[in-house]
């Protein structure tokens, strides 16, 4: 699957990375961050969601194609207001550079924080690994 293609037509709500944090959402009320940190969790685990508050913590870490041609992004970031619903993807996007790859894995830590206020009443946090790996963790007030 084409992620560049599948960013393009998403539509309501994208995030793009500047530097390492997501700039805020065009969403009233709520701001997400996006940074690589460095997590105990293992990168066969599926992501953790910790709520403080109005404020939701997901981490995790990603599998991902070669450092050189790939970095680990958020790459959809969704807020549905009727349902109180957030859903958030984070995985390794392909630079579509044609050479100078190797083939080695990366694995990488990431942190995703969410403030709303009146906080969320379901989150949802996936993540795409190399090889068709997909692992997935919600959450439910």
């Amino acid at each position: 699957m084409n992620r560049r293609a599948l960013l393009a037509g998403t539509g309501t709500v994208l995030a793009t990375v500047s530097g390492g944090c997501l700039d805020r959402l065009p969403v009233v009320g709520f701001d997400v961050t996006f940074e690589q940190v460095e997590t105990d969790i293992d990168a066969d685990s599926p992501p953790a969601i910790t709520v403080e508050g109005e404020t939701i913590l997901v981490e995790g870490t990603v599998t991902y194609g070669s450092t050189d041609c790939a970095d680990l992004e958020l790459v959809y970031a969704q807020y549905q207001q009727s349902q109180e619903r957030l859903d958030l993807l984070v995985a390794g996007v392909d630079d579509g550079a044609k050479s100078g790859c190797n083939d080695a894995l990366a694995s990488q830590g990431y942190r995703v924080e969410a403030t709303r206020s009146g906080g969320f009443r379901y989150v949802s946090a996936t993540e795409h690994h190399t090889q068709g790996r997909v692992y997935s963790a919600s959450f439910e007030e």
